[in-house]
């Protein structure tokens, strides 16, 4: 009696530890793997790192030093001082020139340095908007894979359930003939064909339950969420017509396109290091200002401390530095010419891309409608099909073409559905505009 106890106390426990189902909609997968992704947190952690670097490049500030030094040993300066009267022997004398304490505070202040500052300074902020923008993309690249994996199971349930009636048709079919073999009524090749068209459906099922449960898995690697997590979908993948413009839709993407923003702040960038390296023939100036106390005791209230100051303009200007700056401007050039070349490139790939996409939506809603009729006109075919057979007016090879045919108009409904709300998202992230297509 006590182990019986003990017994179900340890299934009333594991019961409990088990987790509740996760109910999730293509939206709340979406927050999941936004706040879980670790894509998504790198991109957001390099923007807090480039938002550093721009506070690194506040160079046109004035920089404030503060030193202090101890003379701990020294070697003074030995002077001949000629005898003041012929025979006399001569003297010899120190000089110091710094006491044994010293503390200064200095300030330096560019004011001219031909741009280099400013440009530097700007270059700085491009690099975090750049940041911004890789993050903004990473967003968008995540919120596109969760939708793909998304449907992508979607798809999969209802295609396995479109083959579990395809086996499960099968079944019962091969049972009819099975019975109506046994009184006599059909012949032994009958059966067999029953047979093998009941048996050829097993494997598609299994084969779509495999993929089913790899899919499920990437999704909840994806979310963040434990493997032993149960997680079902919530809401049906259906469609909406939309009404797309295709000029308007190639004007979004040229103007929202994540890589093609990066692009061009690329090149803006080397516009910069241009005028940056081109400001090297110019010399800098700034200011110095330096205040000073000097002691040979550490008491401040000895009256030894003597102060000075002096203020100065210094001038830098490098005359020659090995060739090196005009190595500089020639690579820049040429840099610039290859972005030029590359923002050029990929004006044309998005080009390209959505009307791709442009076409695909238009095709697979076409293909959509296509289906829907295919799988009607399958599931009427089954049935009179079924009828014929029992009265012996078809084989039974014609009988299992029609159950084929009913399985294959529900394959590639399932696939025009698929193709029509990825190639939706598709084309969301590529213009950066909510077509609000493809969440129903």
């Amino acid at each position: 009696m006590k182990k019986m106890f003990l017994l179900l106390l340890l299934l009333a426990v594991s019961g409990f530890s088990q987790p509740a189902p996760l109910d999730l909609t293509v939206d709340q997968a979406i927050k999941l793997a936004l706040a879980n992704n670790p894509a998504q947190r790198i991109s957001a952690l390099e923007v807090k790192q480039y938002r550093y670097r721009l506070r690194q490049n506040f160079n046109f500030l004035p920089e404030a030093t503060l030193q202090g030094s101890k003379i701990l040993d020294e070697k003074l300066m030995t002077i001949e001082i000629p005898p003041f009267y012929p025979g006399a022997e001569p003297t010899e004398a120190t000089l110091r020139f710094q006491k044994n304490y010293a503390f200064s505070f200095q300030i330096v202040q560019p004011v001219f340095t031909g741009g280099k500052l400013m440009f530097n300074y700007q270059n700085a902020a491009l690099d975090l908007k750049i940041a911004k923008e890789k993050e903004k993309n990473s967003r968008a690249e995540t919120v596109l894979n969760v939708r793909k994996m998304f449907y992508n199971i979607q798809i999969l349930q209802e295609l396995l359930k479109a083959h579990q009636e395809a086996f499960s048709l099968a079944e019962s079919n091969y049972g009819n003939v099975r019975k109506s073999f046994d009184l006599g009524m059909v012949s032994q090749y009958d059966l067999l064909r029953a047979e093998l068209a009941f048996s050829a459906t097993k494997p598609d099922v299994l084969r779509v339950e495999n993929l089913l449960e790899t899919s499920v898995l990437g999704l909840k690697l994806m979310l963040g969420v434990p493997s032993a997590q149960e997680v079902r979908l919530q809401g049906e993948l259906g469609y909406r017509p939309l009404q797309l413009e295709l000029v308007k839709l190639l004007q979004d993407s040229r103007r929202n396109r994540s890589e093609l923003l990066q692009l061009q702040m690329q090149k803006k960038k080397i516009a910069n290091l241009l005028k940056i390296t081109w400001a090297q023939y110019i010399p800098n100036f700034s200011i110095v200002a330096s205040y000073s106390y000097q002691s040979d005791f550490f008491k401040f209230n000895s009256g030894n401390w003597d102060d000075y100051f002096n203020i100065s303009l210094g001038v830098s200007f490098p005359i020659f530095t090995g060739l090196k700056r005009s190595a500089q401007i020639g690579e820049m050039n040429v840099l610039k010419k290859i972005m030029d070349l590359n923002i050029r490139q990929l004006n044309d790939a998005t080009q390209l891309e959505v009307e791709s996409k442009y076409r695909s939506i238009n095709q697979e809603y076409e293909n959509i409608q296509l289906g829907l009729k295919n799988m009607e006109s399958a599931k009427e075919g089954v049935r009179i099909a079924e009828l014929n057979y029992h009265e012996g007016m078809i084989t039974i090879l014609e009988l299992n073409s029609s159950y084929n045919e009913l399985t294959r108009a529900k394959v590639n409904y399932l696939q025009a559905l698929y193709n029509y709300n990825i190639a939706i998202a598709e084309i969301e992230k590529l213009t950066g505009v909510n077509l609000n297509g493809g969440l129903e």
